[in-house]
């Protein structure tokens, strides 16, 4: 999505020439465009913004994007926002022959953008599982759940059964070569699996995951960020599952409510 100059109050970046890439480490969209970045080989110049010092709400950043979100592209002066848009246009624009990430055909394509739709429409449940699990929320407005509040983890597995289903008979979501909705979706997923949901529920899901985290974009840009903040990211994570919430407990309690009324 590319924003209208007359959106943009941080007139600075009009005259950017080149690739920026404005984004922080350890945030899954910012992720998800620096690993398609990385298999393609592009080259651009990094802005990191801070999102522990709040440096998203910032007057300087709010004036590139007024939605106060991580990432950000801008190409010669034009600003674009949104990661799944913005991976699409990448691969469009710095592709070489033999390198893109995008399918063959126009249908293919479609069903690709189905696919990156759905992770899209599951990032409120992702917060929900992002603050619940993984880390406080910063804004302190982490939802208080109970046990009957679980529709976003019928959601999330739902959403994995679908692309169980789809990974059935070949290795990735569009058939035998990796597409932009295999780096979307790996994303997701391991937000989910360091969160513990029970990813061995969806095999072929499972399998897939482990494919793409094996490649080196894969493990190089789920691994960036300073190694203190790494480190206290597990013991929070621990030391929640521990006194807190754990999603495998919840995922649990709400299979077992599931099967209960179907039963």
């Amino acid at each position: 999505m590319k924003l209208q100059v007359s959106e943009i109050r941080t007139r600075e970046v009009l005259g950017w020439k080149g690739l920026h890439l404005l984004h922080y480490d350890l945030s899954s969209c910012s992720q998800k465009v620096r690993i398609l970045m990385d298999e393609l080989g592009i080259d651009y110049r990094s802005h990191p913004i801070n999102l522990m010092r709040d440096e998203q709400r910032t007057e300087w950043y709010l004036g590139i994007n007024p939605r106060g979100l991580v990432p950000v592209l801008v190409h010669d002066g034009e600003v674009h926002i949104e990661s799944n848009d913005i991976i699409e246009y990448l691969d469009r624009r710095f592709a070489v022959p033999g390198s893109s990430l995008l399918p063959a055909t126009e249908a293919e394509q479609q069903q690709m953008r189905e696919l990156m739709a759905l992770e899209d429409r599951l990032h409120t449940d992702l917060r929900t599982v992002t603050f619940t699990y993984l880390a406080p929320d910063p804004s302190d407005h982490a939802p208080q759940l109970t046990d009957d509040q679980f529709g976003y983890i019928g959601r999330l597995h739902q959403a994995c059964t679908l692309l169980n289903e789809t990974l059935k008979d070949r290795p990735y979501l569009l058939g035998e070569r990796m597409t932009l909705a295999d780096i979307s979706w790996f994303i997701a997923l391991y937000r989910l699996n360091l969160a513990g949901y029970p990813l061995q529920q969806h095999p072929e899901l499972k399998a897939g995951f482990e494919r793409l985290a094996a490649r080196p974009a894969f493990r190089k840009q789920v691994a960036a960020g300073p190694l203190a903040i790494r480190l206290a990211g597990s013991v929070y994570r621990r030391v929640n599952r521990l006194l807190r919430r754990s999603l495998p407990r919840d995922y649990a309690h709400w299979d077992s409510a599931r099967k209960h009324s179907t039963s």
